[in-house]
Formats: C-alpha cells, structure tokens, sequence
C-alpha cells in the first residue's frame, strides 16, 4: 500500500516527540497539573528589505545586489548582519557598505557587520558584486536581507559563531532575488 508523503512525514514528526512524552516523568505533582507558559518572543528590530538586481546577465558575467535594509523598529537596531545566500558557483569581487563593515562567510552565506546603529526609520545600504561560474544554470538565484540579533548587554563584541553556540535569538529578514542568465 503506498503511502502519501505528507503522512509519512507527519508520522516521523509525531513519533519522537509522543515517544519523549511517554519518558518524560514531572518532577512534582504541582508541575504536572500547572500548564506550561507560552512565550512569545518578538525581535527587538524589524526590517522592510529591497534588494535590486539584473532581470539578465550573461553566462560567466557579473551581478550587482543592492540591498536596502530599513529598520522598521520597535527600537534601533545596534546588532546585525546584512547580506546572504550568493548563487551557487559564484565568487564574491567586491562589497561596498559603510565605513567599518566587515564581512565573513558562514554556512548561510556571506554576511557583513556594521558597527554603526540604525535607528527606527533609517536604513542600511551594502551592494555585493559577485562573478558567475562557467558552470551556473539557466538561473542564478540569492536569498539576501538582514540577520537580526537581540544581544544582551555585555555580549555586544561576540562573533556571529559565538551568538549562535550561546543560543542567541536571531530572526532573518530576507528576499529571494532571480537572475537569468542568457547564453
């Protein structure tokens, strides 16, 4: 009998979680009767993104993403990284951003710091120019915008690595852009 995937997936989600239940013993009958307390974590900033690129370029050609961040509040924004997922092949020639930017590569992508703080209403502009490979597809695709820290105080210096290992809420804001790329 075949099976949909949709209840495949739905039973192999279902089945750890009731198995750690049946394991799982309350330390006190207080705790077992008292219902656990939901919390909702909101980010400390929010962010509006546009990002601009080519609609073409050509096979092994240059594209240009123009990322605009506003911070969108509720406070300023003192924390973040801007840009993202590059396409697959390409190489990174140059970012231009404000005065300090650094920038790195992680798993998600390639991501720049600025030391300066956004306030609400202002924004952020970083452009990265990237080079296809002679292997890119039919389409090159990005998915770029802001990744949004809420740091406590005293943390303000940790890296992008240390933030994640410490547990630090992030929260991305980001659009998928697409080029195509003509022969």
């Amino acid at each position: 009998m075949r099976h949909p995937i949709s209840k495949i997936v739905a039973i192999a989600l279902v089945t750890p979680l009731a198995g750690g239940m049946l394991l799982a013993a309350p330390s006190s009958a207080a705790s077992a009767q008292a219902p656990a307390a939901v919390v909702k974590a909101e980010p400390y900033s929010t962010f509006a993104i546009t990002v601009s690129a080519p609609k073409k370029v050509k096979a092994n050609g240059k594209i240009t993403y123009k990322i605009k961040a506003v911070n969108k509040g509720p406070h300023q924004a003192d924390y973040f990284f801007t840009g993202g997922l590059l396409p697959k092949g390409s190489k990174v020639l140059k970012v231009a951003g404000p005065k300090g930017t650094t920038c790195d590569s992680y798993e998600d992508g390639l991501w720049c710091w600025n030391p300066n703080v956004v306030e609400v209403d202002e924004y952020e502009t970083l452009a990265i120019t990237v080079k296809l490979g002679k292997k890119s597809g039919r389409t090159a695709q990005a998915i770029l915008g802001v990744d949004s820290y809420d740091v406590p105080t005293g943390a303000e210096n940790l890296s992008r690595d240390e933030l994640e290992r410490m547990g630090i809420k992030s929260w991305y804001f980001v659009k998928k852009v697409k080029t195509s790329i003509v022969r």
